[in-house]
């Protein structure tokens, strides 16, 4: 659902597929990247979900980006194709193709499901962290490690189809698989709301209700700006949460703290408040969700309970690494 729009699953496995044959009659196999720049949209998502059942690994790119960094990792990733669908001006001179996904056409035609090509160990994302401390790094995610955190947000949150899922993160970041694969990977609808929206908490609030949103990830201080009483799970990440976070969550509400780090398929640990118990002074990262293992070491050495140390993290959740 996005802006009074809206796909059954039917008809977005059409479109996938559709666009999947395109891009494999244009070469993509497994372990291929394809590079995609769009704007917030059901046709956004049609893209991402067409670049994987082609086989292939899809890159995310912010169409608001300068054209040096889009140019940056273009270059760096090397796609087999680029998939188009913003409203910015962007030159692209590198000689791939690009698909422009507001041509109609590239819905159309054969819509079956295309033969499986991927492996567990194949790639099927390819995210960029910011630069901050250098150029940015493409993180390389298997699909195996996107199944291990699925099989743990369906038991976790006890998904159903009456649930609604809000895509609040840029697909940039490594949050929108979370969202993502917590609605379609677990039979919820997905909502995505606009960036414009986003940026004004009434207007959030309203949409928020009106969608019945009732799962969401929001990184704890732009929860706490909020008032809503629509979400049956509460989830904050990103930064560190707090007392007031946990005291700002509703009564019949569950509060979920998620952290971990993009190098571990979005998330490694949580923690979960007991209702009614009393909020401790420092908000846990809490324990290993399932399919993963945390260990803190000094060296190569197990530090013992209270000892400070290094956060490790191992399971089926580690990324390839990058490129």
């Amino acid at each position: 659902v996005f802006e009074g729009k809206s796909l059954t699953y039917a008809e977005l496995n059409a479109r996938a597929n559709s666009l999947a044959h395109k891009l494999r009659e244009n070469g993509v196999k497994p372990d291929d990247f394809v590079a995609i720049i769009a704007d917030r949209s059901i046709e956004m998502i049609c893209g991402i979900y067409g670049i994987i059942k082609a086989g292939g690994a899809y890159v995310p790119v912010d169409p608001t980006y300068p054209e040096d960094r889009i140019n940056f990792m273009l270059e760096d990733c090397k796609p087999k194709a680029i998939l188009k669908y913003t409203t910015e001006s962007i030159e692209l001179n590198n000689g791939i193709p690009v698909t422009d996904l507001a041509d109609s056409k590239v819905w159309e035609g054969a819509s079956e499901n295309p033969e499986y090509v991927n492996t567990p160990n194949d790639l099927i994302y390819c995210i960029y962290t910011s630069g901050t401390t250098g150029k940015p790094k493409g993180v390389t995610i298997e699909h195996h490690c996107v199944v291990a955190m699925q099989d743990y947000l369906e038991k976790l949150y006890e998904v159903t189809e009456n649930d609604n899922v809000l895509q609040f993160a840029n697909y940039i970041f490594d949050a929108s698989v979370w969202e993502m694969t917590l609605a379609l990977y677990c039979g919820a609808t997905l909502v995505l709301v606009s960036h414009d929206t986003i940026t004004d908490t009434a207007s959030f609030e309203k949409y928020v209700s009106d969608n019945n949103v009732t799962l969401t990830l929001l990184p704890p201080q732009y929860f706490r700006q909020t008032d809503i009483e629509s979400f049956r799970v509460m989830t904050t990440g990103g930064s560190a949460s707090d007392r007031d976070v946990v005291n700002h969550v509703k009564e019949n509400c569950r509060y979920i703290n998620a952290y971990g780090p993009t190098e571990n398929t979005v998330l490694a640990t949580h923690w979960e408040y007991e209702t009614g118990t009393e909020v401790p002074a420092n908000i846990p990262i809490g324990k290993p969700i399932s399919n993963s293992r945390i260990y803190i070491l000094n060296g190569e050495n197990l530090c013992g309970i209270g000892v400070p140390g290094e956060l490790c993290i191992a399971g089926d959740g580690l990324a390839r690494g990058y490129l």
